[in-house]
């Protein structure tokens, strides 16, 4: 079930931060008629979002690269001359 899920986790992040940032902006209005009051909140996570993209893409090229390194062992160049 983690496999499945792991791609799509700084998709899902990225959603729920922008619910709380659109709630909060409706509460902060109806409340007190403060404008983007939840600005603060969205612009303080919002690096976590390109941090697990760049983790996705880390683990992505790491895979990469040791299934390039077991296909080469598993299957030796051969000279052609």
């Amino acid at each position: 079930m983690r496999e499945r899920i792991a791609p799509w986790l700084p998709a899902i992040f990225c959603g729920v931060l922008s619910l709380i940032t659109v709630v909060t902006d409706v509460v902060g209005r109806a409340m007190n008629g403060t404008v983007d009051a939840g600005l603060s909140t969205f612009l303080c996570f919002l690096p976590m979002c390109f941090f697990f993209v760049g983790v996705m893409l880390k683990n992505l090229r790491d895979e990469n690269r040791v299934l390039k390194r077991r296909l080469d062992e598993a299957m030796p160049v051969q000279n052609q001359g």
